[in-house]
């Protein structure tokens, strides 16, 4: 898991529309955009393969991971680009290919609401 910090702003847009018998229909757009950073607790496999052979063995590794996010939500729909670097926590991190180097993934929400 991990926590997030940012800023975050909505606009709503509510409109009524009249409909047979005297009554109104309601409709609701929303457009709200994020930017923050984050950092948390996570897991990763270690082995042979991730550590150029340096280790034998396989195990979850724990791992600090730290970066920055940007989200757009419309509707009930949000998408976001994020960017980070993880870092292993243990004795092994010096072998760990990925050790702190950056990486970027997408995050895709939907309200259920």
């Amino acid at each position: 898991g991990a926590l997030y910090i940012g800023f975050r702003n909505d606009v709503y847009r509510i409109g009524y529309e009249k409909i047979p018998a005297g009554y109104h229909s309601r409709s609701i757009k929303h457009f709200g955009y994020s930017f923050g950073g984050f950092t948390g607790i996570g897991n990763t496999a270690i082995n042979p393969w991730v550590t150029n052979d340096v280790i034998t063995s396989e195990y979850d590794g724990v791992v600090w991971m730290n970066g920055i996010a940007g989200l757009v939500g419309i509707g009930e729909i949000t998408v976001g680009l994020v960017v980070g670097i993880d870092i292993l926590l243990d004795d092994n991190r010096d072998h760990w290919i990925y050790s702190n180097k950056p990486w970027v993934g997408l995050v895709l929400g939907i309200n259920l609401n």
